[in-house]
């Protein structure tokens, strides 16, 4: 049985009024029984509630 990894890189934006606005960006990577990474999801970076 294979196993998932999820990674979460940090991620943001400028905002107009000259704030950060943080975020997460993850990434799930999956591997086979022999640790091979066979398949790469990424998701869009979430700032501000979006």
């Amino acid at each position: 049985m294979g196993h998932q990894q999820d990674h979460a890189t940090p991620c943001g934006r400028q905002l107009p009024d000259g704030g950060q606005c943080p975020g997460t960006r993850s990434t799930v990577y999956v591997y086979d029984d022999h640790g091979n990474c066979i398949s790469q999801q990424m998701y869009n970076c979430n700032t501000c509630g979006q």
